[in-house]
């Protein structure tokens, strides 16, 4: 079952309420409601909550885009060459009846102006770009909070307001879908636990943290802080010990499809995996001036695949992974904010309640 449906607006709805864990019918009635959009998407998850009981919701699956960095740069100047840019990605996924969700640092994202990011090597969407995405390909937005964190600890209440539940007020207000679904911390900072506690488990569903597996239980709902898990396709030296890409510094391994795979396979209802991915790519690099990053994703073999960054991976080896979870009818990808439904955890807050 695929959720990708068309945004309708909400009349009169009611506010969305955490509540225990929502039936399968419940579900679908219910939807993911915010700042008056409803993101229809959400289907009605496998099975019936028979009398006292809670069906298991999903299987699920998220494809998340961190940053949502639509293309590469050399130097903050665009640099297409290698790269499988979101604009040729969304319309892949979408001709199997999928939709990503992009994270938006929303206090860096300009109007039409593409944030450079990741050492100047990488541009983020605008509002416009997500709004593209949004409209004609079905995708959700989440936070990745407002402005880029590194010290939490050094933050004010009212900053840490704006960091957390005003980023994804900042999100709605632009008409995106899926503002209050998830909130993906800067993953150098490491995981503020009590930001998470104290902000944004009152206004997200979720709070990001990186897992190998990428699988979130349904207990994750109902379970305080709120965590879920993701996992991310990495570069990194390749895996054939006798090829001299094996040695490719940086201190990781590149992710082989199949160990993703093996994730997907298991996957089952009561279960979400979320993926993510940053900037997809193609071929070997091209001579870039300032731009560190190399790759070679020529070989037939995934296991000589390789990347010197962990944020470039093969768009051959992701697109594998896709057609992977394409070949379960069973799952359902969709955004943060319908699972959070279907896991019994809505995000809700006094501000964020949805207008009559």
């Amino acid at each position: 079952m695929r959720a990708r449906w068309p945004r309708v607006l909400a009349v009169c709805a009611a506010p969305l309420v955490v509540a225990g864990t929502l039936s399968a019918a419940a579900v679908g009635r219910t939807g993911a409601a915010e700042h008056g959009t409803v993101a229809a998407r959400a289907a009605s998850p496998a099975g019936t909550a028979a009398a006292g009981h809670t069906a298991a919701a999903g299987p699920f699956a998220t494809l998340l885009f961190s940053r949502t960095e639509m293309t590469a740069a050399d130097n903050c100047v665009p640099d297409n060459t290698g790269i499988a840019t979101l604009d040729k990605v969304a319309p892949f996924l979408h001709s199997l009846g999928m939709a990503g969700t992009g994270t938006l640092i929303t206090g860096k994202t300009g109007q039409t102006t593409r944030h450079c990011s990741h050492r100047n090597e990488s541009l983020n969407a605008s509002w416009t770009d997500a709004t593209n995405l949004a409209d004609t390909f079905g995708w959700s937005f989440v936070s990745h909070t407002a402005t880029y964190p590194k010290n939490w600890s050094r933050l004010t209440p009212a900053q840490l307001r704006a960091e957390t539940c005003g980023s994804a007020d900042t999100i709605a207000s632009h008409g995106l879908p899926g503002a209050h679904g998830l909130i993906a911390y800067p993953g150098a900072a490491g995981l503020p636990r009590q930001v998470q506690a104290d902000y944004s488990a009152k206004c997200f569903a979720w709070g990001r943290r990186y897992v190998k597996t990428g699988t979130t239980l349904q207990s994750a709902g109902t379970t305080s802080p709120y965590w879920q898990h993701t996992e991310a396709v990495s570069g990194g030296a390749c895996n054939v010990p006798a090829a001299s890409c094996y040695a490719t510094p940086r201190g990781f391994r590149y992710s082989t499809p199949d160990q993703i795979i093996a994730h997907v396979a298991a996957l089952r209802p009561g279960q979400w995996f979320t993926l993510q991915a940053f900037v997809l790519v193609t071929g070997t690099n091209p001579p870039y001036t300032t731009n560190r990053t190399r790759w070679d994703c020529t070989s037939p073999n995934p296991q000589l695949h390789w990347s010197n960054d962990s944020e470039r991976y093969c768009y051959s080896d992701w697109q594998k992974i896709v057609r992977a979870i394409a070949a379960r009818p069973d799952i359902t990808v969709t955004d943060p904010l319908t699972v959070g439904v279907a896991f019994g955890r809505p995000s809700t807050y006094p501000d964020s309640r949805t207008r009559s």
